[in-house]
């Protein structure tokens, strides 16, 4: 019997940390039957799998994804992943929406939420990181119309069914009402496109049909969102309650963007990237047969002591190259550069608007999640 027959997905989303060092280190492609899927938690193994799609198709069956978004890019191989990734990367990128938006829009948009903060305690996840990031991404988009609280309403459910690698009806109900909802605020708005520049206007233009551009926007929510939203938090987080690295910002606040990277990479978000094995092959010694699911975990590669040197340490003068807290590949997330920017000039504005900002003592930070992981709460004095 293996490590995977005593793992829950409770104790994974707890604490995934201490399972997976101890799968890196003595079964790094793991059977877990609770999750009826392999993990595979060492770097080259899962750069091996997104360099093999013929042998680990993205284009699973089951597939989480496609339960709780319908069939959209990330369940997709090339070419067609490829077509749609290409209609969809420009207004992500700093040449498209995402860029003016960052230059003009976005720190005026985290002081307008900073001004309606009032102290001397405030919990920065729901108070800032969520509406922040929620109201990011609905403008890119062009659903701002809709409100913030309703675009993290929609994320929220969708990833509740997104994480149920146990097929909990009651989570697969929640990102069904969620999915639904948010299908039809989409389809309204694609009605309504013309020539703007938003990211909706841009995937009409391109040529992308109605039920593409629906599901891949469910997909751009439920991750666009819950990501630099935890990131946010992690950051604020780490600068709290490491004063040598607060100090090491502040001298130099170029070393923002190092940080961001260096928490990302710890902390990784976004758990996990499920692929199919296309026939019987073996992987790391692992005898994995057709049609197996089997996961990369993100969150583990990023920690892979034969990958990074003393992995769980921040380091700003690391030079190890690029993580993969936005997954690797051609599957990378499209919205990475946007994700970065709401990340740094979020915590930008956050320090600079509260200066003696500190956590709350008798409040401790804890994490949550496997699929997704971050903050449960933020507490500070302001």
């Amino acid at each position: 019997m293996g490590i995977g027959s005593e793992i829950t997905l409770a104790e994974l989303e707890a604490d995934p940390d201490p399972i997976l060092a101890r799968m890196r280190a003595t079964e790094p492609v793991c059977w877990v039957p609770s999750m009826d899927m392999w993990l595979v938690t060492r770097w080259d193994d899962v750069a091996y799998m997104e360099a093999h799609p013929e042998l680990f198709s993205a284009a699973t069956d089951p597939s989480f994804l496609a339960r709780a978004l319908g069939p959209n890019m990330l369940v997709m191989d090339p070419p067609a992943h490829t077509r749609l990734r290409d209609m969809m990367l420009p207004p992500f990128q700093s040449s498209g929406r995402s860029g003016p938006f960052v230059s003009a829009e976005l720190a005026e948009l985290a002081d307008g939420i900073l001004d309606e903060i009032e102290g001397p305690t405030v919990e920065l996840m729901g108070a800032y990181a969520q509406p922040l990031t929620a109201g990011a991404l609905a403008i890119v988009l062009g659903l701002d119309s809709h409100g913030f609280d309703r675009m993290w309403s929609w994320c929220e459910g969708l990833v509740t069914d997104i994480a149920n690698f146990e097929n909990d009806p009651t989570a697969t109900a929640i990102g069904e009402a969620a999915k639904a909802d948010l299908g039809e605020a989409i389809a309204a708005r694609i009605g309504q496109a013309a020539g703007g520049d938003s990211a909706i206007d841009r995937f009409v233009q391109a040529g992308a049909t109605s039920a593409e551009i629906v599901n891949n926007v469910r997909l751009m929510i439920s991750g666009g969102i819950n990501e630099p939203r935890d990131g946010v938090g992690l950051v604020a987080w780490v600068l709290l309650s490491r004063p040598d690295l607060r100090q090491a910002v502040a001298v130099d606040g170029r070393r923002l963007r190092r940080l961001v990277e260096e928490v990302l990479r710890v902390h990784s978000p976004v758990g996990t990237i499920t692929r199919q094995a296309t026939r019987d092959l073996e992987l790391a010694g692992a005898a994995i047969a057709a049609g197996d699911l089997v996961s990369g975990v993100l969150r583990s590669i990023n920690l892979d002591p034969e990958h990074w040197s003393n992995p769980t340490e921040i380091d700003l003068r690391r030079r190890e190259g690029p993580h993969a807290a936005f997954a690797l590949g051609v599957h990378r997330c499209l919205g990475e550069w946007l994700g970065r920017q709401e990340v740094r000039v979020g915590v930008e504005r956050l320090l600079a608007r509260f200066p003696d900002m500190a956590l709350v003592a008798d409040r401790p930070v804890e994490l949550q999640g496997f699929e997704f992981r971050g903050p449960r709460e933020v507490w500070v004095t302001v």
